[in-house]
């Protein structure tokens, strides 16, 4: 059913329900002191202290409203690096476990360079339930050891997720088993190319064509062979078909009106004239996309 690959052990839980659809990105920040060069954060939010949640920019109190108009179960938290606002994750938590209750699942994203000790603290002590780890070598996990032991301690679940980079392969490995007794789970993501990250990803030497980097998935393969930790390959086609796909799917299932037709593709049919699309009043057929802000109109 999906395109990803799995080597050894269980899916993280935060990854069954971005396969389903079920999981909000809330993109909690663009503020970041790193300046990877694969990064595909765009532009206009990199950088700036921005909310947003499934590409509609928000204020905190719209979160929860945003979220219920997707039928979520979950959230991934992301960035930027969510780490530098530790206080704003662990009051988007807060929020979201008091509205939608204590199953639903909250995982976010951190570069192991940007953890520290008062970081840490605050998101060991929050609702958080998955913490996800952007590692690609040994040197950067020197001295940060203790922060994700810490992090596993508090009683979150804790992995590694990391892009697909052909030519570090062994380099990425080798971070991973460094933290393989505090982790329990590993995601590989094949590389994305951006608007953003093109230009940077030829410098170093890759063909930035299409939407994913060639080789990565091939690098991937190669990073899961040498790891010990339980391994996930998330491709690419996994995010641009599966969890966007079923993500907007949902979305439209819930905000549909009672004269429109949800589509399997997440494209919602409907009459001009005010007819249910399916009806055989129907003459003036439509069909229209909402991503983001967004509501396209595919014919």
């Amino acid at each position: 059913m999906y395109y990803n690959e799995t080597y050894r052990g269980g899916v993280a839980r935060g990854c069954e329900l971005c396969l389903l659809g079920a999981k909000s990105v809330i993109f909690i920040t663009g503020l970041c002191p790193l300046s990877c060069p694969y990064c595909p954060v765009s532009a206009e939010r990199f950088g700036r202290d921005v909310i947003y949640v499934n590409d509609v920019p928000v204020r905190m109190e719209d979160i929860p409203r945003v979220v219920a108009e997707y039928a979520s179960d979950g959230a991934a938290i992301t960035g930027g690096d969510p780490s530098v606002v530790p206080e704003r994750v662990k009051a988007v938590a807060d929020i979201l476990k008091q509205e939608f209750g204590d199953g639903f699942h909250i995982h976010m994203y951190t570069h192991i360079l940007n953890l520290n000790g008062r970081r840490t603290g605050i998101i060991a002590a929050s609702r958080v339930d998955e913490v996800r780890i952007h590692v690609t070598s040994k040197e950067q996990a020197r001295g940060k050891e203790k922060y994700v032991k810490a992090l596993a301690a508090s009683g979150k679940a804790v992995g590694v997720e990391v892009p697909a980079l052909p030519g570090f392969e062994r380099q990425i490995a080798e971070a991973i088993n460094h933290l393989a007794p505090h982790i329990s789970f590993v995601n590989i993501n094949e590389l994305d190319v951006s608007e953003t990250n093109h230009h940077r990803l030829k410098a170093l030497g890759y063909k930035a064509e299409g939407l994913n980097i060639p080789g990565s998935l091939e690098a991937a393969r190669k990073i899961a062979e040498l790891v010990t930790a339980p391994v996930h390959i998330c491709t690419g086609k996994t995010k641009d078909l599966v969890q966007i796909g079923t993500r907007l799917f949902r979305h439209a299932m819930t905000t549909a009106m009672p004269n429109e037709y949800v589509q399997d593709d997440g494209t919602v049919a409907y009459d001009e004239e005010g007819n249910h699309p399916r009806s055989p009043r129907a003459r003036k057929v439509r069909i229209k996309l909402t991503t983001g802000q967004k509501t396209l109109e595919i014919v």
